[in-house]
């Protein structure tokens, strides 16, 4: 486990510079990027106060990391979906021991538009990117380059420090995204950590596959009940025994129990 000590600041990239970076990265094969691909930080930008900056050795390690996992996946080959899904279930835990960084530098984009553009481009073009051979260039969704959200990298980072490795790796990927796309129950670890644990554990106690079912009704009344009742003065023991209430009353109303 990393302690505050052994946690370290990334480099960034302003928004200008990645979108800038695309335009050629768009054009270009995964072996020309590549063969390209340069991880000197000398002139790189970083949290101006930042102590402890991770040099080119650790990007160089991030990306072998990262290319290895992405390479028992099939990389640089297209793969189904599902595959890819898989990947990021794969990479994740990883990347978030592998970083080591701090929390606080982890909430900039900047900090994913310098990963995504210039440490494992390739990956991102590979995982969500599609390649037209009329056009010989790459289209890809801008939010995955620079949203923060659904940003390639970083969302992997994030689900795994919200929810802990286990738990981001048994829940489905529509659950996943459902649960931390909502800030008022994904930002907060101890509400997003019980919920998922509660669905896993009353869709199995039910036997039923109609778990985003579930999940949907759940969560509706979990917001409701936020508007009148605080969640944030609870002890982590009241935040289970609340969530479990209202996994046991969405179970109750969607006939589920006596599946």
């Amino acid at each position: 486990m990393n302690t505050s000590a052994a946690l370290m600041c990334y480099p960034r990239m302003p928004l200008h510079d990645a979108a800038r970076a695309w335009e050629l990265l768009r054009s270009q094969s995964l072996s020309e990027i590549s063969t390209a691909l340069d991880l000197d930080v000398r002139a790189a930008q970083y949290y101006p106060l930042a102590r402890q900056r991770a040099g080119s050795s650790e990007l160089h390690n991030l990306r072998t990391k990262i290319l290895g996992i992405a390479g028992e996946f099939g990389f640089p080959s297209k793969v189904s979906n599902k595959v890819l899904v898989e990947f990021d279930r794969s990479v994740g835990p990883e990347i978030h021991a592998q970083m080591a960084i701090m929390p606080a530098d982890a909430s900039s984009i900047d900090v994913w538009n310098f990963v995504n553009t210039a440490v494992v481009p390739d990956i991102v073009l590979w995982r969500y990117g599609q390649f037209s051979p009329e056009h010989r260039r790459w289209s890809i969704s801008e939010d995955r380059l620079f949203d923060f959200t659904r940003t390639t990298v970083g969302r992997l980072w994030w689900r795994v420090h919200l929810l802990g490795p286990e738990l981001a790796g048994e829940l489905g990927e529509d659950e996943v995204v459902n649960l931390l796309e909502k800030p008022r129950i994904g930002g907060y670890p101890l509400l997003a950590r019980s919920m998922g644990r509660q669905l896993l554990a009353v869709a199995a106690a039910a036997k039923t596959g109609r778990r985003m079912d579930l999940f949907r009704d759940a969560t509706k009344r979990l917001l409701r009940q936020m508007a009148v009742q605080s969640v944030f003065v609870m002890t982590p023991e009241q935040i289970d025994a609340f969530v479990a209430s209202l996994f046991s009353d969405s179970a109750d109303a969607l006939g589920i129990s006596g599946e």
